[in-house]
């Protein structure tokens, strides 16, 4: 994990913040719950299960086309990212950082 050119409580807030952007609020301790909606969950797996059926040999085609690696790419980046944000988050509480992200 690198530091170059985060030395600074404002510099980690910052890039903290890019990552957020990027990847979407932090989970926060604490935060209230919001109540799953199951009939959205049930209509959305239902959608999916109809549209795997339309295409047969859905995950064959998707890694012919280039559709599969390119999504595990981009679950690792994402995973990188995640990593990344809680690494920094780590260094600025250690820092004892009043920064706000």
């Amino acid at each position: 994990y690198d530091l170059t050119g985060l030395k600074s409580c404002k510099q980690l807030a910052y890039a903290v913040t890019e990552l957020n952007e990027a990847l979407g609020p932090d989970f926060v301790t604490g935060a209230e719950k919001k109540k799953e909606n199951r009939a959205g969950k049930l209509a959305e797996a239902g959608g999916q299960t109809i549209v795997n059926s339309f295409i047969p040999f859905r995950g064959l085609v998707r890694e012919i086309t280039g559709a599969a690696p390119a999504q595990r790419r981009l679950n690792a980046a994402i995973d990188a990212g995640y990593a990344r944000r809680g690494f920094l988050r780590g260094v600025h509480h250690m820092r004892n950082c009043k920064t706000r992200f």
